[in-house]
């Protein structure tokens, strides 16, 4: 029987100069494979305190968190399998020196190329409602 793992995650968001909406795909350090900055639940900081911090770290990503949680996804790793709890983050920008810079690339795409290219069709999913739903708004987190 596997154990279920909690994990926050940033759906770093960043509305490009044309308008249209991007978001922000960092590699894991293990496989390579193209996910969004995530990591453990961190005693004394909210999900949203966690989910910024992991896009901090990982991919040296600034803005603000936006409401709520947008949703989750499961994937399973070594056996376990982790809830991943997906936060957005409106991205101002991007540092140019952080702390896994070394260890992971970072790239900023469209929802198209976004899609194709992460890591698990539940993340797929998760960031095209994303993207539909930011969209509706008339993207209010810009404002």
């Amino acid at each position: 029987m596997s154990r279920l793992l909690r994990q926050i995650a940033a759906l770093p968001l960043h509305v490009a100069a044309d308008g249209s909406l991007e978001v922000y795909l960092v590699t894991s350090r293990g496989s390579g494979r193209w996910i969004i900055p995530k990591g453990n639940p961190i005693k004394g900081l909210t999900p949203e305190e966690v989910a910024a911090r992991e896009a901090f770290e990982e991919a040296g990503l600034v803005g603000r968190m936006l409401d709520g949680c947008v949703g989750t996804f499961e994937f399973e790793r070594s056996g376990e399998v982790c809830l991943v709890e997906v936060y957005p983050m409106h991205v101002d920008k991007q540092l140019r020196r952080y702390d896994e810079k070394r260890q992971r690339k970072v790239q900023r795409c469209n929802l198209e190329t976004a899609c194709t290219i992460v890591c698990s069709s539940a993340l797929a999913s998760l960031i095209q409602a994303s993207f539909e739903q930011y969209h509706s708004q008339r993207l209010a987190m810009v404002s």
